[in-house]
């Protein structure tokens, strides 16, 4: 039935998604965390006011300041919902919203072209949209969801191409464009550009060790190929896409000079801060769920509470690591055990290679990092769980113990979602399911 209705079924999810994060976008109405700089840029790119592109002004509002030090694209957006619904809160954050939607379609597309199974494309989109992570980011003024879905977009492309036995080149080069729009969003954005690189230059290899020709003709003839089709996929087009996010920069006057100086002083801010936050963490804490981002509190009088706290959903978190380890172990047996892998399990090593391209290297970041970095593994994550629940649901026996775990990640959900909107509890609640753990407590 899941198969048959696969369009209804995604649609009535990306539903489920949309309008769970729009109830109380609007509130609080003031900015939150990072908005500051964000919605606060934004507003000066709706204006049309050169401060947008400026590092050495005064606050345009009184404590916040301008964002300069991430590329324009995700503002970019801010300003055109906030052209259509107005400067005001529920303007600036429903560009993220629609990304929010975005991330749980692609994340089905990347499922269902993994492993060509509907039912697991369904259910990997149902359970990242009750994460409790990507549900925050989808509703604050920040630019992590938009490289979220840029990033999880290129990867898609990608490995439609693959699918295709690299027949259909004009695939890549739109690989090659989304991950231009991802680094024009964020500078993390280059992790896609880091998964096609890495991954064509992998085939390319394994190609010429196999055909055993060494430089003959046709092997440097694909060599060429591939490293002419690398370059304007990997360098060429994103490097386009990236100046193209500064145009309306130049449109008012800016030069090329401007744009480098800029750079400069970003590369100096990333690389020499060493402000601390109480947010801050690590990337094993991403993965443990382990030290959420408090994002804004309101205190409703008579032992009443709101909170906006950007914490993953548990019980998606820590059976996903589970499945993750299950994964992993389950590879290295097959590797040792020298095995034929099957289909199903080259892919499931492909989806472990997405996810480790997109978390391993910050840690590597000079930097002070926020649990919203884990932000583009997190459906990666979340596809890998579902392939486990299914298997376990077509082993009869397992059946209940796959039911349990998807009932369980919803009713954490339904529980999380007061926590995650400023719906305001009694403290006593909150004590005693929110702060259960004291590393779930910001403050």
């Amino acid at each position: 039935m899941f198969v048959t209705y696969y369009p209804q079924f995604l649609l009535l999810i990306i539903a489920f998604t949309f309008f769970t994060r729009m109830y109380r976008l609007h509130i609080p109405e003031n900015y939150v965390f990072d908005e500051v700089y964000h919605a606060v840029t934004a507003k000066l790119m709706v204006d049309g006011d050169i401060r947008a592109y400026e590092w050495n002004n005064p606050p345009p509002e009184p404590n916040t300041a301008v964002d300069w030090l991430h590329p324009p694209y995700a503002k970019l957006t801010q300003a055109a919902s906030m052209a259509i619904f107005g400067k005001n809160s529920f303007g600036w954050r429903f560009s993220s919203v629609i990304f929010g939607c975005l991330v749980v379609w692609v994340t089905s597309k990347i499922a269902e072209e993994l492993f060509h199974n509907k039912n697991l494309a369904l259910l990997s989109a149902f359970l990242v949209s009750l994460d409790g992570l990507l549900f925050a980011m989808s509703r604050i003024a920040m630019n992590d969801v938009h490289v979220t879905f840029f990033i999880l977009a290129s990867m898609w492309l990608y490995m439609r191409f693959i699918n295709t036995n690299r027949s259909k080149k004009r695939i890549l080069i739109w690989s090659g464009i989304v991950a231009g729009f991802a680094v024009g969003s964020k500078w993390s954005g280059v992790f896609a550009i880091g998964f096609i690189g890495l991954s064509e230059s992998i085939f390319t290899i394994k190609t010429l060790l196999n055909t055993k020709k060494g430089f003959s003709t046709p092997n440097l003839l694909f060599l060429r190929n591939q490293i002419g089709l690398l370059i304007i996929t990997c360098f060429v087009i994103p490097a386009i896409l990236y100046l193209g996010s500064y145009s309306q920069m130049f449109l008012m006057g800016k030069d090329f000079k401007h744009l480098v100086e800029m750079h400069k002083n970003t590369w100096w801010y990333q690389t020499n801060l060493t402000a601390t936050h109480p947010a801050q963490s690590k990337p094993i804490q991403w993965f443990l769920n382990t030290k959420p981002v408090w994002i804004s509190v309101e205190y409703a009088g008579r032992g009443m509470r709101g909170d906006i706290y950007a914490i993953g959903n548990p019980a998606l978190f820590w059976i996903g690591d589970i499945a993750l380890f299950a994964s992993v172990i389950t590879l290295i047996s097959l590797k040792l055990k020298k095995k034929k892998q099957t289909s199903n399990f080259k892919m499931l090593g492909l989806l472990l290679f997405m996810y480790g391209i997109v978390w391993l290297p910050w840690q590597l970041s000079p930097r002070i990092m926020f649990f919203y970095h884990y932000l583009p593994a997190v459906p990666l994550l979340t596809i890998n769980l579902a392939y486990w629940i299914l298997k376990l649901w077509n082993t009869q026996r397992y059946r209940v113990i796959s039911a349990a775990t998807v009932a369980l990640i919803f009713l954490c959900f339904v529980v999380l979602y007061p926590h995650l909107t400023l719906i305001p509890l009694p403290v006593e609640f909150k004590e005693e399911v929110y702060f259960y753990f004291d590393f779930w407590r910001q403050a």
